[in-house]
């Protein structure tokens, strides 16, 4: 004779030995469950039904990114497909956003690189590599914002 167990959502866990003598745990039934492949065994508080088991389906997001259903009756979330979208190629207005914000984000770097080296210059403590580094850093800087001044025209 077997217990035959279920969590508390009634999804099948596993079945072990049950003692006749004993009244089967809360978490039990002495019925077994009908494996069949695909589907999953859940107690209804009468008996086992069977639902389909969405563990391991792979599925999209509308951004391309792949992910995976962990539960039993697993469910999509909204907007979400089994079909890998494709995905459309970035406009040329898009590439150059992306490019503007690129240089912005190099422009920042730059500056805040420049910060200390100003602070040793104005304080007269500055190195003769601090004072190079700095004249470089302003050149880069000038560059970075004539490449910025093309891509914003």
């Amino acid at each position: 004779m077997q217990n035959h167990y279920f969590n508390k959502q009634g999804y099948y866990t596993y079945s072990g030995y049950a003692n006749p003598q004993n009244a089967r745990p809360l978490t039990a039934t002495r019925k077994a469950p009908d494996f069949r492949e695909g589907l999953h065994p859940k107690w209804n508080g009468t008996v086992w039904e069977n639902v389909q088991d969405m563990r391991g389906t792979k599925y999209y997001m509308p951004d391309g990114s792949e992910h995976e259903i962990t539960e039993v009756e697993g469910v999509l979330p909204e907007g979400a497909s089994f079909e890998k979208p494709e995905l459309a190629l970035p406009t040329s207005e898009e590439l150059v956003l992306e490019s503007i914000d690129a240089v912005q984000q190099k422009i920042a770097a730059n500056d805040l690189a420049s910060v200390g080296l100003l602070r040793a210059k104005v304080a007269g403590t500055a190195t003769k590599e601090e004072e190079e580094e700095l004249i470089a850093l302003d050149q880069r800087a000038k560059k970075l914002k004539a490449e910025l001044a093309a891509l914003t025209d």
